[in-house]
């Protein structure tokens, strides 16, 4: 039998989803995670900031909840940048948003 490569850290944070984005905060070193969608079809418009010991629920004016979307991280501008995805009501979204770890 294989040993255990993983360890649980923490059972308390976002709730089960699929298709939300997540990227790497290199400024404020933290893993963002935006949205997503319940198996029941809700699309979470929340953000959620992973600091290597727990997560943090963050202000959630934004976005509207979406799935399958871009995320990334971006050095240069000190902010993580979302585009595009999807809404649970099915529109395609093409707009382009920016996080600065406060707003």
């Amino acid at each position: 039998m294989s040993r255990l490569l993983w360890t649980q850290r923490q059972d308390l944070g976002p709730a089960a989803r699929y298709g939300c984005g997540m990227a790497f905060d290199p400024v404020r070193g933290r893993t963002v995670l935006f949205g997503g969608t319940s198996t029941a079809g809700i699309s979470y418009p929340d953000t959620w900031a992973w600091d290597g010991g727990s997560w943090t629920q963050l202000d959630d004016s934004g976005p509207v909840g979406r799935f399958s979307f871009g995320m990334t991280g971006d050095t240069t501008r000190k902010c993580v940048v979302l585009f595009g995805g999807e809404t649970a009501a099915g529109k395609l979204m093409g707009d382009t948003w920016e996080w600065d770890g406060t707003a």
